[in-house]
């Protein structure tokens, strides 16, 4: 019963530790920064964070400019694989995308939402690949939280 209540209590504890709302306002978008990130860099277009076990977040809003939000993503797609990741998942709908990749045992994902007309809103996190399973939830989370916002 005692092992029962402790267990109970430790994943009360690590529930109750919220998650810190983060957004660019004349970019248009919000997000969710998870437990444990702490800011690194900040500047007008977002922001960087570094994380439990080392992992590494970046937020930032893009102007998209003449080009489509579909090119945009697959010219990022392109320059990663040129640097060496090797993509192992890839969808790009009309107002979303997402991609994600593998490279000297890091994994990285990448999400992509259209904010604001010509604007659209990313982040990228990278992080061990040996901390897929504990990641797995915080990524699902980060996806749902990045939203459109103030257009």
């Amino acid at each position: 019963m005692l092992g029962l209540t402790v267990c109970l209590f430790c994943s009360t504890l690590l529930q109750a530790e919220a998650w810190q709302p983060f957004g660019v306002r004349q970019l248009g978008f919000t997000f969710d920064i998870p437990p444990g990130f702490v800011l690194s860099q900040h500047s007008d277009q977002g922001a960087a964070f570094q994380g439990p076990r080392e992992a590494f977040l970046v937020v930032w809003g893009a102007q998209l400019g003449k080009a489509s939000f579909r090119a945009e993503i697959e010219h990022r797609m392109i320059e990663d694989e040129r640097a060496g990741w090797r993509l192992t998942y890839r969808r790009i709908a009309p107002r979303w995308a997402s991609y994600s990749g593998v490279k000297n045992g890091e994994i990285r994902y990448v999400r992509a939402i259209m904010v604001c007309g010509d604007r659209a809103a990313l982040f990228t996190m990278n992080y061990r690949k040996s901390e897929k399973k504990p990641y797995d939830p915080v990524v699902v989370r980060m996806v749902r939280s990045l939203k459109a916002q103030g257009c």
